[in-house]
């Protein structure tokens, strides 16, 4: 990890041992034709017992760095099949027949951004060192997509990706993009803790309900989740 992370602390007051994930709010990809095609992955996963009673929690942590991400397949496969588990110690990595690459980036702001956009390549699949290009959406980033062939079945996914404290980066929000496009997205810093049990890197589906929100956009660092014992959550920031 980073020295600018992240923290949720969770915390289960059932009586019964549980499980559960973390996942990112879905970005939000302002030139994609069908916006119900964003798909989510898990952040982090891990079971506890009752708090009370053991005084056991689960920190997972999270860098704060926003991360642009790629995934390809070398096979036709469908999202839910999808592990995307990117290694931090190299810029691709052969993961269950794919390839991934992932570079850092800074978001737009109203006055631009000298590090805003990447270049993806295909055939090896990767991403160059982002350059300030003109016309991204403020708060995200850019990607530019060469052409490729989405039909029968995408076998590429982009979107923002996440370095969790196991030193692993993994796709949180991602889309199969438009070929010989600019694609853009705009993360949002805010996280949810869910029970249930999601693999690390599996893809999810996105429900928000039921849930603790760690909004991390308010300034805060750290956030205490607290599963009760009539199953609703409570989460609190702090420093």
């Amino acid at each position: 990890m980073t020295s600018s992370s992240y923290q949720i602390i969770v915390r289960n007051f059932s009586q019964t041992t549980q499980y559960f994930y973390v996942f990112q709010k879905q970005a939000a990809f302002p030139l994609l034709p069908s916006p119900g095609l964003v798909f989510s992955g898990s952040l982090g996963c891990q079971s506890i017992g009752n708090y009370a009673s053991s005084g056991a929690q689960v920190n997972f942590g999270l860098d704060s760095q926003v991360y642009a991400g790629a995934f390809s397949t070398k096979q036709a496969a469908s999202p839910s099949q999808l592990i995307a588990l990117l290694s931090l110690n190299a810029a691709t990595l052969s993961v269950v027949g794919s390839t991934s690459a992932f570079r850092p980036v800074t978001l737009t702001t109203v006055d631009g951004s000298p590090d805003n956009c990447t270049t993806l390549t295909l055939d090896p699949l990767g991403l160059s060192a982002p350059a300030n290009q003109a016309g991204i959406a403020i708060g995200g980033f850019g990607m530019n997509v060469p052409s490729y062939t989405p039909l029968p079945h995408p076998e590429l996914y982009c979107g923002v990706v996440a370095l969790n404290n196991n030193q692993a980066v993994i796709l949180s929000s991602f889309v199969a993009p438009v070929p010989n496009a600019v694609m853009n997205c705009i993360p949002k810093q805010i996280f949810f803790v869910k029970m249930g049990y999601q693999p690390v890197g599996s893809t999810v589906a996105y429900d928000e309900s039921n849930s603790a929100c760690c909004d991390f956009t308010m300034g805060y660092a750290a956030y205490t989740v607290t599963y009760k014992a009539d199953g609703t959550f409570s989460a609190t920031g702090g420093p």
